[in-house]
């Protein structure tokens, strides 16, 4: 006892702790028996294109496999390259055949207590053959015997036919390789023109905007209508809104409408016989949905809404008034800017302290704080985005100052693991709801980019998804993002006009800044507009584990309600892969819709 009691107590308690734990371990092993982990982690294929993406709700995998080569018609199976699962328990081939596939997990749980597998257990280097329904089966299974059913679902490219002529060629001769912009364009060139035309043609509304500089921006969104409207056909998707040259003097005439929860009066122009109800956001999110709350016509005039009721404004609904002098239509829309897009009352520090202001984040990591906001008088303030040297953990690598509407890392991604995201993008859910369609939208920027480039961007989508407010990180492997219309500015400095969407680029009522207004162009977009050199309509993930911000295109964009807004804005265009100059600094004074 005296040479036990002479070692140190630290020492005592180490040893203590020690039988303790290899005595519960005993005992567990012993009482338990075996562990019940059958958790999926990851798989992987030789044959794949891109990584899974895995569902883990729906226990569904999605593969894309590479281009069929020539020795083969058509993928018949793939190999096995990579497989992580619970440590312990193993994976099996389904057997059994049934019906369907279950959506509900509960269902599935019960489903996998049910069906049959193989003895043999796949590992890495195996051949699983693909059916002609291009789905398989497998479970896992943990040492103790409870299955966990999977359903790995193969998207499998067509074959190119090639034609005998052009085997002959030589491949030198081949253009080169399409990036993206063949599907976008199917506009020809004088159909990009004359849009582009088209939206200068009402410059004149625009500059004057800009010059507005002591106006709100809903009422520069209302001042809009009329000057823009010749060119909202091209560069909105939509119809002309209404213009009465010759209004006859006992014409029936709109008085007054008020609609929604805050009773909103409509700013209503006689001479083009439009209405703009510049709502609140956070009171009247829905835009498609607005009560009329009150409704004034002229004198013996009948009209075709009525006080009570509800009606979509969104796309710009045409009231018709009738009388004995006549009949005549308004168009009347409503709209709202999304909440923060001045950037006058930011709290300090926010990005830093991950405040959630109005929707709008950054993808700077804790330690990175590439992105802040200065104060430049009294409540005014501009966004300062820089791109830098960062450095996580002592792993250097670039970081792009950066903004946006959504929500970044909401998955919770640790420090140790934010290194293997090779595109940034796949850690942050972009998008919040918004129901407006505006036509244009205009940012005062200044930027110093060093020969990087930067990036503004707006999307409006439609998403199929309508629980968790449509969140992309709750994306299922059916839910659809549907790109409803786009505007987008990439370029070196903030003075170019080579993008399709660029209307006009003026001075800014801010000394040293500039006003770049872009066209949304619903439907696909313009030929050679620098969405088709990002990652937007891309459906293969490179982390497994990323959050799936893919949409496809439309040509028929008046079928999708708008249900989401993604804005971002970047001082280095290509900062999500983590690729730009040093020191480019982008400056954000305001962000202003027009309807």
């Amino acid at each position: 006892m005296k040479k036990f009691a002479a070692l140190p107590l630290e020492f005592l308690f180490a040893i203590c702790t020690a039988l303790l734990v290899l005595a519960g371990c005993t005992a567990d092993y012993d009482t338990f028996g075996a562990s019940d982990y059958h958790k999926m982690n990851e798989i992987g294929f030789e044959e794949q294109d891109g990584n899974p993406s895995i569902y883990e709700s729906e226990r569904k995998i999605v593969v894309s496999l590479a281009e069929i080569p020539d020795s083969l018609d058509t993928w018949d199976s793939v190999t096995i390259g990579n497989l992580d699962i619970s440590s312990m328990a193993t994976l099996h081939l389904v057997t059994s055949k049934f019906k369907e596939f279950p959506e509900d997990s509960v269902a599935i749980d019960s489903l996998a207590q049910e069906v049959s597998y193989s003895k043999d257990r796949l590992r890495e280097g195996d051949k699983l053959r693909i059916p002609s329904s291009a789905v398989i089966y497998v479970v896992v299974v943990s040492e103790s015997g409870i299955p966990d059913l999977w359903q790995i679902a193969f998207e499998i490219p067509e074959k190119p036919e090639v034609s005998s002529s052009s085997k002959d060629e030589d491949p030198e001769d081949d253009p080169e390789e399409d990036t993206g912009k063949s599907s976008a364009g199917k506009n020809s060139d004088s159909s990009s023109s004359s849009a582009k035309d088209s939206d200068k043609s009402s410059s004149s509304g625009k500059s004057s905007s800009s010059s507005k500089g002591g106006d709100s921006s809903s009422s520069k969104g209302s001042d809009n209508n009329s000057a823009s409207s010749e060119s909202s056909s091209s560069a909105g998707g939509e119809e002309p809104e209404s213009s009465s040259s010759e209004i006859p003097a006992d014409a029936p005439k709109l008085l007054k409408i008020s609609v929604g929860e805050g009773n909103v009066v409509g700013n209503i122009d006689q001479d083009a016989g439009t209405v703009f109800l510049d709502m609140d956001y956070a009171t009247d999110l829905d835009l498609r949905n607005l009560v009329v709350k009150s409704l004034e016509v002229s004198e013996g005039a009948k009209v075709n809404i009525q006080k009570g009721k509800s009606y979509d404004f969104t796309h710009g609904y045409k009231v018709t008034l009738t009388s004995d002098g006549g009949e005549r239509t308004y168009t009347v829309k409503a709209g709202y800017q999304y909440p923060g897009s001045d950037f006058n009352h930011w709290v300090k520090d926010a990005f830093n302290n991950k405040n959630d202001i109005n929707g709008w984040d950054n993808g700077n990591n804790d330690a990175i704080s590439s992105t802040k906001t200065l104060t430049v008088n009294e409540n005014e303030e501009v966004i300062k985005m820089e791109s830098i040297n960062a450095s996580i953990l002592g792993i250097g690598r670039f970081a792009s100052g950066n903004m946006f509407i959504g929500y970044f890392n909401p998955k919770g991604v640790g420090t140790l693991k934010l290194t293997g995201y090779d595109d940034g993008n796949e850690l942050i859910d972009f998008g919040r709801p918004f129901y407006g369609r505006p036509k244009f939208v205009e940012f005062d920027v200044k930027y110093d980019g060093k020969k990087d480039s930067c990036d503004l961007y707006v999307i409006l989508e439609n998403r199929s998804r309508t629980s968790n407010e449509g969140k992309n990180q709750y994306r299922t492997s059916s839910d659809v993002n549907t790109m409803v219309a786009s505007a987008w500015y990439r370029a070196t400095t903030v003075e170019s006009e080579d993008d399709p969407d660029v209307v006009s680029i003026t001075d800014a009522k801010r000394s040293g800044y500039k006003t770049i207004r872009l066209a949304l162009k619903y439907g696909e977009p313009l030929e050679g507009s620098p969405i088709f050199n990002s990652s937007v309509f891309n459906s293969k993930l490179k982390n497994s584990a990323g959050i799936n911000n893919s949409m496809v295109r439309t040509d028929s964009p008046d079928d999708f309600a708008v249900t989401h807004i993604r804005v971002v804005v970047a001082s280095s265009a290509l900062g999500n892969v983590y690729k730009g100059t040093v020191g480019a600094t982008l400056w954000v004074d305001e962000m202003r819709l027009f309807y």
